[in-house]
């Protein structure tokens, strides 16, 4: 495969999850927020945006070269992004738990780097 057939792969998906609920917007398929379409159109979101959180967070490396590397800080890194989880899922509320972690994360970065 080719790096420009990967690129139009990749732009096709991402349009199409995009593009696909205003597609179905008054089927049932997307009406019934229970059914297996409608998750599967959210799942996918969400999981472009962890690939997103995870090239930024660890430099798109891949797990074995993390794992050579791996640093305290990266044990930081993932129990922040763990911890951001849960406090998400539990409150529903997303800038509280950002805020929290990124403020950890800044005074541990100033703190291991001084």
């Amino acid at each position: 495969m080719t790096l420009w057939m990967l690129i139009g792969f990749a732009a096709i998906t991402a349009f199409a999850f995009r593009a696909l609920p205003f597609a179905f917007k008054n089927t049932t398929a997307l009406t019934r927020t229970e059914g297996s379409f409608y998750r599967f159109v959210s799942y996918s979101a969400q999981a472009m945006l962890g690939v997103i959180i995870y090239d930024t967070a660890f430099a798109r490396l891949d797990g074995p070269s993390l794992m050579q590397q791996f640093q305290i800080l990266d044990a930081l890194k993932l129990l922040l992004l763990v911890g951001t989880f849960v406090v998400v899922a539990r409150t529903r509320k997303i800038l509280p738990g950002f805020f929290a972690s990124l403020l950890i994360y800044v005074l541990a970065f100033v703190y291991l780097n001084n």
